[in-house]
C-alpha cells in the first residue's frame, strides 16, 4: 500500500510545480485530477516530456480520477460524447504511467435512479472503454456513488463481472461516499470487494449536516478531523485483504500554501502511524 493526496490538493500549483513540492514533502507517487492533467488532455503542454520529467524526479502517478460529470458522463442516451472523451483521458494517463483509472459511472440525479435503468448502458460504456485500453496495464475503477445502491460493493461487483473483459476492471472505494450513504461499513465493503478494490479516496465528514443527509456531507475533510469514519475499520480492511495499491488521502482544506504544505506532512504522518502495514 503506497500513500499519496490528490493532485488537486495543490490545484493552485502547475504539473510540475506540484510533483516537485510531493517529492519535497516526502510523497512518491500522487492520484492525478483534472486540474493537472487537462493541460495535457488539451495539448497545452507534451505529456511525454512531462512523464521524462517526473520519471527523473522519482514520482509516480500510479492513479487517476478521469473526466466526469457532463464531459464524461456514461449515464445517457446518448453518451458518445462521454466516450470519446474518456478515451481521450485514457491515452493521456497511459503516458503518465497510470495503472488505475478512476471513473464516476454516473451524474449525481442518475446514480440514486433505479439501477436495471442505465445497467446495460453503463456496461456496454465500459466494454468500449476496457476494449480501447486492451493491451495495456490499466484497469478502469469504478467509484461508489449512490447514496442508495453503493452502501456496500455489490452494485459495483455486478457491473465488474457483467463486462466482457474482467481483466481491466475494478473498484474505487471512497471512505467518504460510503459513510454519507447511511448504511455502508467500511470494512465490509473492503472485504466484499476483494481483489476488485485497485484504488481508494480517502477522507472524512459526519454523514449529515443539519439534519440534511447524502451530497450536501460530502465535506472531504481528513480522518480524525471531527468526522465519523470508523477508521479502524479502514485499517482492519486493508490489512486483511492486503491491499497494495494507492492510499489517496482526497482532502480540500481550504489554506494557503504554506499551510496546505504542512498538511501535507501531517497527513503523511497519518499514515505512518495509524494505517501503514
Amino acid at each position: 500500500m503506497k500513500p499519496s493526496i490528490s493532485s488537486a490538493f495543490f490545484s493552485m500549483l502547475d504539473p510540475y510545480e506540484m510533483a516537485k513540492v510531493y517529492k519535497e514533502i516526502g510523497f512518491d507517487q500522487t492520484e492525478i485530477n483534472e486540474e493537472h492533467f487537462m493541460t495535457f488532455y488539451n495539448k497545452e503542454r507534451d505529456v511525454r516530456e512531462y512523464r521524462r520529467f517526473i520519471d527523473n524526479l522519482g514520482f509516480s502517478i500510479p492513479q487517476g480520477h478521469l473526466i466526469y460529470m457532463n464531459s464524461g458522463n456514461i449515464t445517457s442516451v446518448d453518451n458518445t460524447y462521454a466516450i470519446d472523451n474518456l478515451k481521450r483521458n485514457l491515452d493521456v494517463f497511459y503516458e503518465l504511467g497510470v495503472k488505475a483509472a478512476v471513473i464516476h459511472y454516473s451524474n449525481f440525479g442518475t446514480d440514486v435512479e433505479p439501477i436495471e435503468k442505465w445497467f446495460d448502458v453503463r456496461v456496454d460504456a465500459l466494454n468500449q472503454l476496457i476494449e480501447h485500453i486492451k493491451g495495456t496495464d490499466m484497469v478502469i475503477c469504478l467509484e461508489n456513488l449512490s447514496r442508495i445502491h453503493d452502501f456496500d460493493a455489490g452494485h459495483l461487483l455486478k457491473m465488474c463481472k457483467a463486462v466482457d473483459n474482467q481483466s481491466h476492471i475494478g473498484i474505487c472505494l471512497d471512505t467518504g461516499h460510503l459513510n454519507i450513504s447511511q448504511y455502508g461499513n467500511q470494512y465490509d465493503f473492503i472485504m466484499q470487494a476483494g481483489d476488485y478494490l485497485k484504488a481508494m479516496h480517502v477522507h472524512d465528514n459526519r454523514g449529515e449536516q443539519h439534519g440534511l443527509k447524502g451530497l450536501p456531507c460530502d465535506w472531504h475533510i481528513m480522518p480524525f478531523d471531527s468526522g465519523n469514519v470508523n477508521w479502524e475499520n479502514v485499517r482492519r480492511g486493508v490489512r486483511e485483504l492486503n491491499y497494495q495499491h494507492l492510499f489517496s488521502f482526497e482532502v480540500a482544506p481550504f489554506a494557503p500554501l504554506e499551510v496546505k504544505k504542512i498538511q501535507a506532512k501531517y497527513l503523511l504522518d497519518v499514515y505512518k502511524a495509524y494505517f501503514e502495514f
